[in-house]
């Protein structure tokens, strides 16, 4: 039988710390920083479908075309178009 020393050492800190993030005090901010992580994700798939739609109009594609690249409905390229003023 062999022994993952890594397994070991890190199953030993989840549960030094399982204690530390049982407190509400850190339960709260680590669910508020787990969740304002996620918003920044989310804000940042939004930018990048807003810079392809504007590169991929740049290039003259058609709005089916765009729909297939950003995997959105072409309703939502038009809304996309409308609202950052992509003209």
């Amino acid at each position: 039988m062999q022994l993952d020393y890594n397994k070991i050492f890190i199953n030993t800190e989840i549960e030094e710390y399982s204690e530390i993030f049982s407190d509400p005090f850190y339960r709260g901010y680590i669910e508020g920083f787990i969740e304002g992580y996620y918003q920044g994700v989310e804000e940042e798939r939004e930018r990048w479908k807003i810079k392809i739609v504007s590169n991929c109009l740049k290039q003259n594609l058609s709005l089916e075309e765009i729909s297939s690249i950003v995997d959105i409905s072409v309703k939502e390229v038009k809304q996309y178009i409308k609202e950052n003023h992509l003209n």
